[in-house]
């Protein structure tokens, strides 16, 4: 029995036709994607944490244990995002609720809008040491 091999003009056919359907699958894949994600891809602004805290990383020990303040509770669900989001940021820093663990010498505010942040702080025990806009600002512990 003798065996046929394909030429290489259709081995070449072939291997085109492969790439061009894989290639219009990963371009319709993440059409489909981006199109279910649309506007509401990153509703909580996870991704915006980074850059809001990077003034503020600077400033603070590298490591260590950091205070956690903000005008939304960490129960509601922004609230909790937000305070994800500035642990996120500022790791290898643990960031904990200053209201559970008030031994930390430095905290950090978070805020959903503007507000008097020395009043804020004030009404915590709390002196500020700098607003970095943006609703982040930085304070120290008044109690040791």
């Amino acid at each position: 029995m003798q065996t046929t091999h394909p030429s290489s003009g259709l081995v070449l056919s072939g291997c085109i036709a492969v790439a061009v359907l894989a290639l219009w699958s990963t371009i319709e894949f993440y059409s489909s994607t981006e199109g279910l994600a649309g506007a509401n891809a990153d509703v909580y602004k996870i991704g915006e944490q980074a850059a809001r805290f990077q003034s503020i990383a600077s400033v603070l020990p590298a490591t260590g244990v950091i205070g956690y303040v903000s005008d939304l509770p960490t129960a509601q669900t922004v609230g909790s995002a937000m305070y994800g989001g500035a642990q996120y940021a500022l790791a290898p820093r643990l960031v904990t609720d200053h209201l559970l663990e008030s031994h930390a010498d430095w905290v950090i505010g978070n805020f959903s809008k503007p507000l008097d942040v020395i009043q804020f702080g004030k009404e915590r025990g709390l002196t500020l040491v700098r607003d970095f806009g943006s609703g982040v600002a930085l304070y120290r512990s008044r109690v040791p």
